[in-house]
């Protein structure tokens, strides 16, 4: 029998059980699973749905093949399926996950590709909406524009790079394709290491074999959409002396131009060329090039010693002109780290919390023999 100390409570009689780091560490496998959970939310499984529209009609694509593909090293279609009633279509149990941080959905409509990029679960929760297109070989509502050159100097060679707009504001909206050409340019004589580009989706280049064009020139073939085409060209110039005499022609002319050299102390001279400073972001000289007219020469003379190396512009086409790939980032995959190190830290919180118990329950123990030996 314990005797009662007034003003004090009966010792509590604890019950036979389990070891405390026992129970605690019985938790464990429940935590996990929970944080299991969490970490299969961020790469949880959904459905993918969507319609195809004719933007040229107007009217839903019936029976039109749709593709998800993955893009992790390379592309591959991983599902397919066709559009049923009023065009749509849904793809189920899409994975957004390490494998496949970015998923793409793909169709093809008179052999060229239409594309919808999705990057995260939230994208991929919303109706997707795919545009096709009726094709056209010729069209009057295109314009050409080249609203930037580039030049940099190293030694006495010339590194040029253009870009160009073609602007396809067909009504009704189709699509520019022909197998022969859609889009044609002229160089200087004998260019070196010439590079065609387009951009594509998310602006990744897209490289395109350049074609000889009758009457001199190249041409291209790739499909251009209504709206806004972007056309990347470059390519070297070797001269004999560091008197650089730049010519060709601008096929389809342009209304007003920038011109961008570098290094920006070099003499630059021309018809229609006008000096306009200095661009702190590339530390390049910068000129306005005046309206040429749709077949005329542009005649530029850029004189004077450069380093001989090749020099980045500071744009983000490329680094001396090597078109870069971008790979598109996935916010859940890049803090894959920050979730890992979250779950060791919810392990340890158990581990301790049962070391802890076990040394309270020891405490209590040791406390219990003393009163014990005190009665």
């Amino acid at each position: 029998m314990i005797a009662i100390i007034p003003g004090q409570w009966p010792p509590r009689r604890h019950k036979e059980g389990p070891c405390p780091v026992s129970r605690g560490l019985a938790l464990l496998p429940a935590i996990l699973w929970a944080s299991s959970l969490c970490w299969q939310a961020a790469w949880a499984q959904s459905s993918v749905s969507g319609q195809v529209i004719n933007g040229t009609t107007g009217r839903p694509a019936v029976n039109q093949k749709v593709e998800l593909l993955t893009l992790g090293e390379g592309m591959n279609a991983t599902r397919e399926t066709f559009t049923g009633t009023g065009g749509r279509f849904t793809f189920e149990q899409v994975e957004l996950a390490p494998s496949s941080p970015h998923i793409l959905l793909r169709t093809i409509y008179r052999g060229v590709n239409y594309n919808q990029s999705l990057s995260s679960t939230s994208e991929m929760a919303g109706p997707q909406l795919l545009t096709i297109y009726e094709t056209a070989p010729q069209l009057a509502e295109v314009g050409v524009s080249m609203p930037f050159m580039i030049a940099l100097a190293h030694g006495n060679e010339l590194r040029i790079e253009h870009q160009y707009l073609l602007t396809n504001d067909s009504q009704p909206k189709r699509t520019l394709a022909n197998s022969l050409s859609t889009f044609e340019f002229d160089t200087p004589d004998s260019p070196l290491d010439l590079k065609v580009s387009v951009l594509g989706l998310g602006r990744i280049p897209l490289p395109q074999q350049p074609l000889i064009r009758d009457g001199g020139g190249y041409r291209i073939n790739y499909p251009m959409k209504p709206g806004i085409n972007e056309i990347w060209v470059a390519y070297n110039v070797r001269f004999p002396s560091d008197d650089r005499q730049l010519k060709f022609r601008l096929l389809h002319g342009t209304d007003h131009s920038q011109l961008f050299v570098k290094p920006s102390d070099l003499q630059v001279t021309g018809t229609g060329v006008v000096s306009t400073g200095i661009d702190s972001r590339t530390e390049s000289a910068t000129f306005h090039i005046t309206q040429i007219a749709e077949g005329e020469f542009l005649n530029l003379r850029i004189a004077g010693e450069a380093p001989e190396h090749s020099a980045h512009d500071g744009h983000d086409h490329g680094e001396d002109s090597d078109f870069r790939v971008v790979r598109l980032p996935n916010r859940i995959f890049e803090q894959r780290t920050l979730i890992l190190g979250i779950l060791a830290a919810l392990s340890l919180a158990i581990i301790f919390y049962a070391l802890g118990q076990q040394s309270r329950e020891r405490l209590h123990q040791q406390a219990r023999k003393r009163k014990k030996k005190r009665s």
